[in-house]
């Protein structure tokens, strides 16, 4: 049985993760069992230099006398990417993901991190889902299979088949097999955890115009088509490949409950263009529940006190509905 705690990650201490967790929590009065992952030093600092209030209950896993934190420089630098705050990021991710693995917490939300800045500390991951991904137990002896989904309560969901690629990497991502596995695993998850029958997906080609019969790419005659002719087989309704640049219309955002982008800018820009402040990722594939906003660390208004709160509203109340 799932723990019904929900732990929050505190995200870069210069950037907007602290207040949009404390905003967010203030117009959620009546979410309970929530437990909050940082340095409490920095906490208490952003509340006092924001002028914020914390008018809800919440445990605190404090990292500041953590055996990796203890000599890390705790101090607020506004919208810098620091190698100290890229530490604190990762040993706080790391301890909810600790949290989660002995089901002492059953879904982690994610404030936002920087990239840079945990790199430049040493832990080379291209985001966040690659550190959940690694770390997470499973439930099985398989790998997880971490797949990022994004959604918005208008019923407007986009997964990614790739992540965090240079886009010239994703040609050489995709193939057949993991076309196949994707498909069929978001499918199910669809229909168990979305409470969806018969999903219809809409899959997005990866060239222009669907590869125009070869002439502006192969990868839908040779990869995608075939994968998607398998999935019909198995009574998966998947659809496509279609073009991307026609695809997203709200007819077609009524008509289909999933569609499916072979890389990042493809999905993301038409979900966030419509409903930046109320789009949710939510991170399928692993053991565990794991939900996020859809922005980042922001810090060009760090400190400011102007952060929105709307998304991160959003992914702690789907990370309680999923639990």
């Amino acid at each position: 049985m799932n723990n019904k705690k929900i732990g929050i990650t505190l995200g870069d201490i210069n950037g907007i993760g602290i207040e949009v967790v404390v905003k967010a929590l203030n117009k959620l009065k009546d979410v309970s069992n929530i437990v909050l992952f940082g340095s409490k030093s920095v906490f208490d600092y952003h509340i006092e230099f924001l002028k914020l209030k914390a008018h809800f209950k919440y445990e605190f896993v404090n990292l500041d006398n953590d055996e990796n934190l203890e000599k890390v420089n705790k101090t607020v630098n506004w919208g810098k990417n620091e190698a100290n705050s890229g530490f604190i990021s990762f040993y706080s991710l790391k301890k909810a993901i600790d949290y989660a693995n002995e089901n002492k917490i059953g879904a982690i939300v994610t404030a936002p991190t920087s990239k840079t800045a945990m790199n430049t500390a040493g832990f080379h991951f291209s985001g966040q889902t690659e550190i959940l991904q690694k770390y997470i137990k499973n439930k099985s002896e398989n790998e997880n299979n971490a797949q990022m989904l994004f959604c918005t309560n208008e019923g407007f969901r986009v997964l990614l088949l790739t992540r965090h690629l240079s886009l010239k990497d994703v040609p050489k991502a995709i193939n057949k097999d993991m076309i196949i596995k994707n498909v069929i695993e978001i499918n199910d998850i669809l229909i168990n955890d979305f409470k969806i029958n018969n999903p219809k997906i809409a899959f997005c080609a990866l060239n222009p115009h669907a590869g125009e019969d070869g002439l502006l790419g192969s990868e839908e005659i040779k990869i995608i088509n075939p994968a998607l002719n398998e999935l019909k087989k198995l009574n998966i309704d998947v659809n496509g490949a279609y073009s991307a640049d026609t695809l997203f219309t709200l007819k077609n955002i009524s008509k289909y409950d999933l569609f499916i982008s072979c890389y990042h800018d493809q999905g993301l820009i038409p979900i966030k263009m419509l409903y930046f402040d109320k789009t949710v990722n939510t991170t399928v594939g692993l053991s565990k529940i794991r939900t996020s906003p859809t922005h980042g660390t922001a810090f060009d208004i760090a400190g400011q006190n102007i952060a929105n709160e709307s998304s991160m509203i959003e992914a702690i109340k789907l990370a309680i509905k999923l639990i």
